[in-house]
């Protein structure tokens, strides 16, 4: 079932498209993810659909009722519709309980007090209840920030850039922990990011923006295999092109680059095989923690591959190529 429609939204600032004829539809229950570089337009439509910015053109429905505009309420925004921005938003002297209790301020004392012993344990934020934020992690101030926003039950969480101030130590973990949080509260989520890492194993959908235009909508697995166009295929990512290689398998997706049709390859595609008559030498081996990267050239073609082995520089090894889908 449907929970947010978007219908032909157009938004412009001083003549230039920050939205352009947008249309997407979120179900209940789901996450999707926003990415593109900066200036993409993404955290515009992030504030359109949270009321706080008057579209020029175009229709946004929540649970089938129309989005009001800034210019027809005295106050701008959305009762169920919340959103949490790049800073914060924790009052600096009132304890991690008070800042989630404050959102509950009109409701029956006893209600509140349950609700928020409720979310600060599915938050795991139990622990720090009583400190102020400064005396917390980032990692918890942000777990903290999310759980003020939907302390009320709105029926839409909206996050700009929610792990773009974290450690990678930290990100992984509260990306884990802002899905299980969210998952239990079953509310619907929409998160914006530049970093495709952010999105995978996160968002059900993922959205693909450029300079206001939604290049391509589906799942990430989809769109990190079929690709529509360059620009979707390097910022989802790794990809190596090449002109040459498309005579190996005629199964392999080509895109036409600069008026040249180029073969399109991930590295999760290329394996060693030892039975392959398609040849390679090691150019280079990056230890990634995990795996290794290894570049390699085939013919005149440069590629990249992952192996769970360490292979050395000079190596020739045979390679098998396969089909993205």
């Amino acid at each position: 079932m449907s929970l947010l429609k978007i219908n032909h939204l157009h938004k412009s600032f001083e003549g230039v498209k920050a939205v352009n004829d947008i249309s997407i539809t979120l179900e209940k229950g789901k996450i999707l993810a926003i990415l593109g570089e900066s200036g993409s337009g993404k955290t515009t439509l992030l504030h359109l659909i949270a009321a706080l910015y008057e579209p020029d053109s175009g229709t946004l429905t929540l649970d089938n009722e129309r989005i009001i505009p800034p210019s027809e309420k005295l106050i701008a925004g959305h009762p169920d519709i919340k959103l949490v921005r790049q800073d914060y938003g924790l009052f600096p002297n009132m304890s991690i309980r008070a800042n989630i209790a404050y959102e509950l301020r009109y409701y029956e004392e006893n209600y509140r007090n349950e609700r928020v012993d409720k979310l600060l344990e599915i938050s795991g934020l139990a622990h720090i209840q009583h400190h102020v934020p400064r005396q917390v992690s980032g990692g918890e101030q942000q777990r903290a920030t999310i759980v003020k926003a939907i302390a009320e039950e709105p029926k839409l969480l909206l996050l700009d850039e929610p792990f773009s101030h974290l450690d990678a130590v930290n990100k992984r973990r509260l990306k884990n922990e802002v899905l299980d949080l969210i998952k239990a509260e079953e509310v619907s989520c929409i998160f914006v990011t530049h970093d495709v890492a952010d999105a995978y194993g996160m968002a059900d959908e993922l959205l693909i923006m450029q300079k206001g235009n939604a290049l391509q909508l589906g799942s990430p697995e989809e769109i990190y295999r079929n690709p529509i166009n360059q620009y979707v295929a390097e910022i989802t990512g790794e990809v190596s092109w090449s002109s040459e290689l498309g005579v190996l398998s005629s199964e392999l997706k080509r895109y036409t680059l600069n008026s040249e049709l180029r073969t399109f390859l991930r590295p999760l595609q290329i394996r060693i095989s030892e039975k392959s008559d398609i040849k390679a030498t090691v150019l280079s081996v990056k230890f990634l923690g995990a795996y290794y990267e290894i570049g390699v050239q085939v013919q005149d073609t440069q590629l990249k591959m992952y192996s769970f082995d360490k292979l050395s520089v000079g190596d020739n090894i045979g390679i098998e190529i396969k089909s993205s889908s």
